[in-house]
């Protein structure tokens, strides 16, 4: 039976309910027992959510009893037709990320459109948010520069697929959001009305730069350090965009956890410094000029994300977040 969260998403997610029943969802993997998987005949099949409660996808793990024993597969079950997202994949892993490179992505399985259900390979290893917030000095130093040499690799040997986020769309979301938190009051207000103001005149200075493959999301908690490899998953807002985009957005991250981990966001952040730099030496040219005004922006967009956080400091996150975008583009310029 669906509990009351799980029937509010099946009416968003259409194809939830089948995907949640083990008798149902059975009858849509019995592929996997011929070539070229030859798992052998499915017996019990168990669904565990992993991610769930998002209106447009839940995230599941699936557990499959097979001839052979136990298999676990990443479920991505979704609102609406995404079978895009498993045709990027492909064509990623044929570029060089295959399941043996030393960077690489999670593997797709298959994408299932009746379900609108995309399978992927369950990963093994450490993510690498977990090493950032817990790790030694060297761990995340090793994290940040691993991460760095996945993501400068992707930007110069990745194939361009999926729509294009150009300067005029992005600023035009910045715009947007900084609206929006000028409604809170003040003394957001007055910062975001700077922010904003502050944006309007560094986006042309910005210049032009060759586009490259994008992840869209490229974060610590996409990320998974497995002995030799380095695995990069969650890639629902592939794109083709300005390199410095996922740079900027992948420091950032790492500033907020340790504005969350320490209680402030004052100060550089070595792992951020060391991914940069790692980054800067390996990927494409022209982006360390570029890098403050994305940061700027991914700044406004986390303090966007905190208008709908239910947690008693989101005005103080969110008051920092504006902060260190006024500061990113004060320093620059």
């Amino acid at each position: 039976m669906l509990d009351a969260v799980q029937a509010l998403a099946g009416a968003a997610i259409p194809t939830l309910p089948a995907v949640l029943d083990p008798v149902e969802l059975v009858k849509h993997l019995r592929f996997l027992s011929s070539p070229p998987w030859n798992w052998g005949e499915i017996g019990d099949v168990r669904v565990q959510g992993l991610k769930t409660g998002h209106r447009n996808r839940w995230v599941l793990g699936i557990h499959l009893h097979t001839a052979g024993g136990v298999r676990t597969l990443i479920g991505k079950v979704y609102a609406q037709d995404r079978s895009d997202v498993y045709q990027a994949m492909v064509a990623i892993g044929r570029a060089g990320f295959g399941p043996e490179a030393t960077f690489s992505i999670a593997q797709p399985i298959a994408y299932l459109p009746a379900l609108n259900l995309l399978l992927t390979e369950k990963l093994q290893g450490v993510r690498a948010k977990d090493v950032f917030v817990s790790g030694n000095d060297r761990d995340r130093t090793d994290a940040a520069q691993r991460c760095a040499l996945w993501l400068a690799r992707f930007h110069t040997r990745a194939p361009l697929c999926g729509p294009v986020s150009d300067l005029n769309g992005y600023f035009i979301s910045l715009e947007k959001w900084l609206r929006r938190i000028a409604d809170v009051g003040e003394p957001m207000a007055e910062k975001a009305t700077r922010l904003l103001h502050r944006l309007e005149l560094a986006a042309p200075a910005t210049g032009p730069i060759e586009m490259c493959a994008g992840h869209g999301s490229y974060k610590p908690s996409a990320i998974i350090l497995a002995d030799s490899q380095t695995v990069t998953f969650d890639w629902d807002s592939y794109d083709v965009a300005d390199p410095c985009r996922d740079v900027a957005k992948f420091i950032v991250f790492l500033e907020r956890l340790a504005f969350r981990r320490a209680g402030s966001i004052q100060g550089p952040d070595t792992s951020a410094d060391v991914f940069l730099k790692t980054y800067l030496a390996a990927g494409p040219p022209q982006v360390e000029s570029r890098v403050p005004f994305f940061k700027a922006g991914v700044f406004v967009q986390f303090a966007k994300y905190d208008l709908s956080q239910p947690i008693p400091t989101w005005r103080s996150e969110m008051e920092a977040m504006l902060d260190k975008g006024l500061r990113t583009l004060e320093e620059w310029r």
